[in-house]
């Protein structure tokens, strides 16, 4: 085992693992801390789903602390914690849970996504040109993000010294930045610093100047910084997804409300043949009308499956949407607690369904969706083997009654307008979205 990644949701777990498989490097993703046994850390590279994202800070550093406490006792002493790249979460308690329990003399925090519209300068983050702060992350429904400045950001989240590095110093070249890390993590020791990029470039001398540092470093970031720091890690034999011969449905399960989803699924509906459910979320919260619900869909849902690829996706409906946030108010639900709801009952939906109907593979888009519905088939990871595009993974579900599905998982806010096409064109071997 060369290396662990430790990710707070599975749609970034699998969008980091691609990064490593894409060299080769036989990569296992595990959906849970629970999957985290002797028997599964094997290969070269594992990433494990501490699914933390969306819980309360204090649980958050407990759960990644005794990830890497296994990860430890186990002999692994190469981590890297991926983030989502629009610092989602609890970015700064998961830097303490690993920093705590391992002997990392500094953090270096990375999430620019240049190829996804993710830069970082002076500082401040902006998504598609937006600063973080005005940008729909701000209102995400279970993690908001409240501050644009990163440095800012994580010294209220982290107990450690958080320092900044910028372009000016970026770009001045592998050797001066190495020593500008140098001497923070020398007269702040166990600290953490935040670095600007805008492009590739910038990523590609963030990595090599990490690499040559004297002290100990704990990579922080996205798929982004992820895939250079993939090229220094051993090699081995190449993946290849096994092209399926028999002709079964495409079965996709939208269940972010992000309207680049919704986008997407406009696209892959304009430009292909497929039936499309719309769920009403509103009637989860009753468990009479909740089972009305879910027998509604899988009954539609096994008829449609018979003439073809079908898409599953959440009611946009902002009469809709305020009708399921009074029923959380009245329930007194948290948002971590309404989304579990939501995911829940779409991974029983998608289960049931999976029981029933043979499929050729199947799309989750979410992290949330992703994360529940993959346990629900009682998966026990994802054989990661390629990419769709930048950022959206593709491979196999392992373990479980499903072993050997299929798989593309899709975070909900990522991905270009013909992502969800590129998908089913990919599980039907129709194109290669390989990683050559």
């Amino acid at each position: 085992m060369s290396l662990a990644i430790i990710a707070d949701d599975l749609t970034g777990a699998s969008d980091t693992g691609v990064q490593f498989a894409k060299q080769d490097l036989k990569t296992t993703v595990l959906f849970s801390e629970s999957q985290l046994v002797p028997s599964n850390i094997t290969g070269d590279v594992i990433v494990i789903n501490s699914d933390s994202r969306a819980i309360e800070s204090e649980m958050a550093y407990n759960r990644v602390r005794n990830i890497a406490s296994t990860l430890h006792n186990s002999g692994v002493k190469k981590i890297f914690k991926k983030i989502d790249s629009t610092m989602r979460g609890n970015v700064g308690a998961e830097i303490d849970g690993v920093m705590d329990e391992s002997s990392f003399d500094v953090a270096l925090v990375v999430p620019a996504f240049p190829s996804s519209h993710r830069i970082t300068e002076q500082g401040f983050h902006y998504v598609n040109g937006v600063p973080l702060k005005e940008s729909e992350f701000s209102n995400d429904p279970t993690c908001p993000v409240t501050d644009s400045h990163l440095q800012r950001l994580l010294e209220k989240q982290s107990k450690r010294k958080v320092g900044l590095i910028t372009l000016e110093d970026v770009r001045n070249g592998s050797e001066h930045l190495s020593v500008k890390l140098k001497e923070f993590a020398e007269a702040n020791p166990s600290s953490v610093i935040v670095l600007d990029a805008k492009t590739d470039e910038d990523l590609k001398l963030i990595s090599k100047a990490g690499a040559s540092l004297e002290q100990k470093a704990l990579w922080v970031g996205s798929a982004g910084i992820a895939a250079h720091l993939s090229k220094n890690v051993e090699k081995f034999e190449p993946n290849q997804l096994e092209k399926r011969k028999a002709r079964h449905p495409i079965l996709f399960v939208a269940g972010s409300m992000s309207m680049v989803t919704h986008n997407q699924i406009q696209a892959l509906k304009e430009n292909n043949k497929l039936n499309e459910i719309i769920i009403n979320p509103s009637k989860f919260f009753n468990k009479e009308e909740k089972e009305q619900e879910v027998q509604r869909i899988v009954q539609e849902g096994i008829g449609l499956l018979q003439e073809g690829d079908l898409i599953i996706s959440t009611n946009r409906d902002p009469i809709i949407f305020d009708e399921v946030k009074a029923l959380q108010k009245s329930m007194n639900l948290s948002n971590f607690e309404l989304g579990q709801l939501i995911a829940k009952t779409i991974g029983e939906i998608t289960r049931i369904l999976l029981k029933k109907q043979n499929i050729q593979g199947l799309v989750l888009t979410g992290g949330d969706i992703a994360g529940v519905t993959c346990n629900e088939l009682d998966g026990k990871g994802i054989r990661v083997m390629g990419e769709v595009e930048a950022g959206i993974p593709y491979g196999e579900l392992f373990g479980g009654p499903h072993d050997g599905l299929p798989l593309v998982t899709k975070a909900g806010a990522f991905g270009r307008e013909h992502a969800l096409i590129h998908a089913l064109e990919t599980l039907l071997g129709e194109k290669e979205h390989s990683f050559k």
